[in-house]
């Protein structure tokens, strides 16, 4: 069994703490149990290998976003980089082919695919080595987990049944629908379409290959910005006449929006806030190192974040993307594997930055001509640096950082105009 985990996303649903690059799966929102916070990511990759150490994932991201991966999970992440956003099922087929092409998988190992942003219990990771078994037993070419519905949603995609039974034939799907609808729809055992898919490995290269005309790794890594921006839905699961769906019953809810990612955190504070007693049915979420007092806030969103600060309604959480692009610029938080990068400042020829640089990693910092970067140590030591050390690099040069413990700079770039050289 392989799992293909789907790591991308626009960073726009949990504006301001979520941009471009730091997008949502990003974010350290979820108690780690210790003493901080851990990302939708982290949290994932910790519960699959709670269940199987050995397990081997493969995680599907944005090439603006391997820097994030790597700095939270670490250098030996087994990784695929779109070089452009596309739709589900190019990101897809691009994981299956590196599995076949670089790791050289069996084309008849089961590969179960999913979304990162889903927040469930053991138990749904359990069932994702029984969606494995199905596809072994040659039930069905596609094995889909449907979630038993706690209510009727018009949040998301209905799968109708054949049978009440745990494991079934698919009827057919059906779209969002209203709540009347949706209530239909359950009298008729219906679930909900969680985006989670198993097949074997050949079975997805096979349909890449029929849209796409070619499944090799270097061929859809090389022409990845001409394909065609197609989900998986529509280009897999629309045409599959054999179906079957594994109903699961337990924890299970999409993280990646502020209303229910509210649910999730109880509500609960992150960061530095302060409440009054008649506050209700508010999330207060605050990543910058200034307090947020919320007096009588009732239902509502209030996230504070380096790229903005967001008060919200929170049954008007779901249009946030309909605006954020109003208020959308370069982010200011960056995660990189070294540490991160964190834009304190800039205007249109200066920026000033916060680095951090983990202890036992290496970055070299590089200048292009015209540009003057001066960097000081405010905490941490390396090789020839220490609290106070002051350097500074210009016109192409490089200078290597070689961290001893976790290193904090302020780095200060400047554009500056060259001087002609004289005749």
């Amino acid at each position: 069994m392989k799992l293909i985990l789907l790591c991308g996303g626009g960073g726009k649903r949990l504006w301001p703490v979520s941009n471009k690059v730091h997008s949502k799966q990003f974010v350290q929102l979820f108690d780690n149990g210790i003493d901080g916070y851990r990302s939708m990511l982290e949290r994932v990759i910790s519960e699959i290998h709670s269940i199987d150490p050995e397990m081997s994932v493969t995680i599907a991201a944005g090439r603006v976003q391997t820097e994030e991966v790597r700095s939270q999970l670490g250098y030996d992440v087994r990784l695929t980089e779109e070089p452009v956003r596309k739709n589900t099922f190019p990101a897809i087929s691009l994981a299956a082919s590196y599995l076949r092409d670089h790791d050289k998988v069996d084309p008849h190992e089961p590969v179960v695919i999913f979304s990162v942003d889903s927040y469930a219990d053991r138990s749904f990771y359990e069932s994702l080595f029984r969606l494995a078994e199905i596809v072994e037993s040659g039930r069905s070419n596609l094995v889909l987990m449907g979630i038993e519905p706690s209510g009727p949603s018009e949040k998301y995609g209905y799968i109708i049944p054949s049978s009440p039974d745990m494991i079934s034939d698919v009827k057919e799907f059906r779209e969002k629908p209203d709540i009347e609808t949706a209530k239909q729809y359950i009298a008729q055992n219906a679930l909900w379409n969680a985006g989670v898919f198993a097949c074997r490995l050949e079975y997805l290269l096979k349909r890449a290959e029929r849209v796409f005309g070619n499944a090799s790794y270097n061929y859809l890594l090389m022409h990845y910005p001409e394909l065609k921006a197609i989900s998986f839905d529509y280009a897999v699961v629309e045409k599959e006449p054999s179906i079957a769906v594994l109903r699961y019953h337990g924890t299970w809810a999409d993280a990646g929006e502020w209303n229910n990612l509210a649910s999730l955190l109880n509500n609960g504070d992150v960061g530095q806030t302060v409440r009054d007693d008649t506050c209700e049915n508010t999330l207060i979420v605050n990543h910058l190192d200034l307090p947020v007092l919320a007096i009588g806030a009732k239902n509502l969103i209030i996230a504070a974040g380096r790229d903005g600060i967001l008060v919200c309604d929170k049954q008007k959480a779901s249009s946030l993307t309909d605006y954020v692009d109003q208020v959308w610029f370069e982010p200011r938080v960056i995660g990189k594997r070294y540490g991160g990068k964190e834009v304190l400042y800039r205007n249109e020829t200066s920026e000033t930055s916060l680095l951090t640089v983990k202890a036992g990693a290496s970055v070299t910092i590089k200048t292009s001509l015209g540009v003057r970067k001066t960097l000081t140590v405010l905490h941490g030591a390396g090789e020839m640096l220490k609290p106070g050390t002051i350097f500074t690099i210009q016109d192409g040069e490089k200078w290597q950082i070689n961290a001893d413990t976790d290193i904090e700079l302020i780095e200060t770039m400047i554009e500056f105009e060259i001087e002609p050289e004289a005749e």
